[in-house]
């Protein structure tokens, strides 16, 4: 059976008003940004793949060391990594893909479309974006390291992607069976826990009915056991077993 592990490599703090979907609210949020590996397969799988030191630097994060140490320290050389399953292609998920130089990408040809069409670098959008990162997809398909999904797929059994969009154009998320029951790797299909507990929603949309339906679609997968992986909330820590700081065993 597979294993799940959260792997947090920087954090920021935001405001609430900044963040949730018409929300007043001024107090301060603090993001953790993670990496999530799946091992037990016939393949160690990566999911997302950072961001580097640039964004660290220009986004103000703190205690930031790279994603690549972090898979690293959790067993896997980043070199050995060889499937990372992009859940979208916003800067803290894709901008690290360089750090995986064997790695093929996995990644909805909607999400692809998206960036690299008319609205990815509108103001609306840009923000979320590495714009070098984003061009490195045409160089890595040319190289065959790019596999472009639509719709959910099997990665191996047990093991699969779900497109939900909503957040982005062709969000996915990862549902992983486990001797604990079915772990849902939601990434920013929810922030935090807060988002699909209360169906509160991130301010950062490109369909808001999507990403309604996403909420449900993750209550769904992960069934009775809700082990629910939030994408960037610290009481990730405190729900699952912290083995050492910053990586998370989740079953």
């Amino acid at each position: 059976m597979y294993e799940v592990y959260a792997l947090k490599y920087s954090e920021r703090d935001t405001t609430k008003c900044q963040f949730f979907y018409r929300e007043a609210s001024h107090e301060k949020l603090t993001l953790h940004y993670f990496v999530w590996l799946i091992l037990g397969g016939p393949q160690p799988v990566l999911v997302d793949t950072g961001f580097l030191d640039d964004e660290a630097t220009s986004r103000g994060m703190r205690n930031y060391v790279t994603p690549a140490s972090m898979v690293e320290r959790a067993g896997v050389k980043a070199a050995d990594v060889p499937i990372s399953l992009i859940t979208h292609l916003h800067y803290d998920h894709w901008a690290g893909h360089s750090l995986f130089p064997n790695a093929e990408f996995w990644i909805q040809q909607e999400e692809a479309a998206f960036w690299t069409g008319k609205y990815g670098g509108t103001p609306a959008f840009r923000g979320s974006a590495n714009v070098n990162a984003l061009a490195g997809l045409v160089t890595l398909n040319y190289a065959n390291r790019v596999r472009f999904l639509d719709g959910d797929r099997e990665v191996f059994p047990g093991l699969r992607v779900h497109r939900v969009g909503g957040h982005t154009a062709g969000l996915q998320l990862v549902s992983v069976e486990t001797k604990r029951g079915t772990v849902v790797l939601t990434s920013d299909a929810s922030h935090f826990y807060h988002n699909v507990e209360t169906r509160q929603p991130v301010q950062i949309i490109t369909n808001l009915p999507e990403m309604l339906e996403a909420f449900e679609t993750i209550h769904a997968l992960a069934g009775k056991e809700k082990l629910i992986v939030a994408g960037h909330d610290p009481l990730v820590a405190d729900r699952f077993q912290q083995v050492e700081p910053g990586i998370i065993k989740i079953a």
